[in-house]
């Protein structure tokens, strides 16, 4: 999912720097994508856009130069956008998260119809389905009901920035705003260092226009059924991240404790609780806390104890985002490094996020691990078993999911090379999230 961020302001009323606002905002999320970064910016009837291929800050750390505006939009993700245009609706910017399920029906819709395409990727197909509309508004609003999937995007136009996010919320959008200024980020996480305050969320299928660091709703889209990405709290997001006013690092301490409360019932009770970092840094947390109150309730006697037996390289880049599966691999074997410790005969609960194709756990990180001398490592996985690909966004493909490939689980732990393997129930990640089931997207956990 890559990671949006607008900005907005009212030069009479704005104190800050609007590059570096805008620069900060953007930055803050380069987690959500690493391939490619864009900044489009509007003044005086002028459009300015760059993109560049890898990391946002040292791409653009030196790129800045007549980029200054009024209104900005930055993108981090898998391709190169923000894509600008014109059309008869104007000159336009726009970048989008999600995904196109019905992506080649609406683009040999368009061929048919005479339009020809450069890009042939989804944000060529959004905005020339946006632009038959008789404004941007009514443009948006026709889109999404032809689209089939989950469009989260932003259009910065001569009217402003139209921030529009899908009807089924899958995808989140957050309201920010300062004196004289108004952004809208895919997180909410950076507003804090940036002076911005948290509004709330965009709803689902709300378009929202910012203008002269202000924002008001310009229009909406009905939604039939609305399910917010429930895996956005338990990974994608950052953990300082407020998703729907509910903590990213919260949900991920309460599935923690809803494994250790398992593992208690049981009596098993490991040596060692340790992370894989950074994914499972608060899942492990949650778990650790889990025993210490039952501990301090004199439930019982014995708590493991917490540690970092390993390591994330911080100039690694992420091994989950990349689409190539050498790519992949290469960023799991250097990014992961053992402690020097030893930890012979030691029984370890190792926490973790979730599994998805289960290679690099098998051929780096229980290897890793192995080097260490630990006697047993049992795996506790927050989120349910991976079944399905993720059809509102790119990140898996048809076949790869170790849950699909190998069912039964004592099968699974020796493919991985583990004494034991433990999930989370959706019903779990419900209660950890604290909304109805039936309100968030746990597709990819169902066959």
């Amino acid at each position: 999912m890559p990671g949006l961020y607008a900005l907005s302001i009212d030069p009479k009323m704005y104190r800050a720097d609007f590059l570096e606002d805008l620069f900060f905002g953007t930055f803050y999320h380069q987690h959500l994508g690493e391939a490619y970064a864009g900044l489009s910016t509007y003044a005086d009837g002028r459009f300015q856009i760059r993109t560049h291929r890898g990391l946002f800050r040292v791409t653009f750390g030196s790129d800045l130069a007549g980029m200054n505006g009024t209104e900005g939009i930055g993108y981090c993700g898998p391709d190169r956008e923000p894509h600008f245009f014109d059309s008869r609706l104007g000159e336009l910017s726009a970048c989008f998260s999600g995904n196109l399920v019905n992506f080649q029906q609406l683009m040999d819709g368009l061929r048919a119809s005479g339009h020809m395409f450069t890009r042939g990727d989804d944000i060529e197909v959004i905005t020339k389905l946006i632009v038959q509309g008789n404004s941007v508004i009514d443009g948006i609003q026709k889109m999404a009901k032809s689209v089939n999937g989950a469009v989260s995007m932003l259009i910065l136009s001569e009217a402003g920035i139209y921030a529009f996010r899908s009807p089924n919320g899958h995808w989140p959008l957050v309201i920010g705003v300062k004196d004289g200024a108004a952004a809208v980020a895919s997180e909410s996480g950076g507003f804090r260092n940036l002076g911005f305050k948290t509004v709330r969320d965009v709803e689902p299928g709300e378009i929202v226009l910012l203008k002269n660091g202000r924002w008001e709703t310009k229009g909406r889209v009905p939604a039939d059924r609305i399910q917010a990405c429930s895996f956005y709290w338990i990974y994608t997001g950052f953990p300082n991240d407020v998703f729907e006013g509910i903590p990213a690092s919260l949900v991920r301490k309460r599935l923690g404790a809803a494994l250790a409360r398992r593992d208690i019932a049981r009596g098993f009770v490991p040596d060692l609780v340790i992370p894989v970092p950074d994914s499972g840094r608060f899942h492990a947390l949650g778990y650790h806390q889990e025993f210490c109150r039952q501990m301090m309730a004199g439930k019982i006697k014995k708590i493991p104890l917490y540690d970092g037996l390993l390591l994330k390289y911080p100039y690694a880049g992420r091994s989950f985002i990349p689409s190539d599966p050498k790519q992949r691999d290469r960023e799991a074997r250097i990014k992961l490094l053992v402690s020097g410790e030893d930890c012979e005969g030691k029984v370890i609960a190792v926490c973790d996020d979730s599994i998805v194709r289960g290679t690099q756990s098998q051929t780096e990180l229980v290897p890793k691990l192995r080097m260490t001398g630990v006697k047993e490592i049992h795996f506790r996985i927050s989120y349910p078993e991976l079944r399905s690909q993720c059809r509102w966004g790119k990140t898996t493909r048809k076949g790869e999911l170790l849950a699909s490939r190998i069912p039964a689980i004592v099968d699974r732990m020796k493919y991985l090379g583990v004494e034991g393997l433990e999930y989370n129930t959706v019903q779990d990640v419900a209660d950890a999230i604290g909304r109805p089931l039936e309100s968030l997207c746990v597709d990819c956990a169902l066959d």
